[in-house]
């Protein structure tokens, strides 16, 4: 995948993790808004396993965000700006 792709998608994991943690989520309320087992969000969420599009938007659309949001906000980390 090349740097830029791993950075991305560990901009968007911790992007993630930030919305979870202003909603005052844990991993577990994340995986059952999405329904998915907890242990396979945590492969997406530390890097283990890309995240699948389809499952990106189900994320966003759970945290209550577009998936243009939550890459806008990344990628504003990516580029050592404050993100949201």
């Amino acid at each position: 995948m090349g740097n830029f792709g791993k950075d991305a998608q560990s901009a968007i994991a911790v992007q993630i993790k930030a919305e979870m943690a202003a909603k005052d989520w844990r991993q577990s309320d994340l995986a059952a808004a999405v329904g998915m087992p907890t242990s396979t969000l945590h492969r997406y969420l530390s890097g283990v396993r890309d995240i699948p599009l389809p499952v990106f938007a189900e994320i966003a659309r759970s945290l209550g965000l577009s998936i243009v949001e939550v890459m806008d906000r990344a990628q504003r980390r990516l580029d050592g700006n404050n993100a949201q």
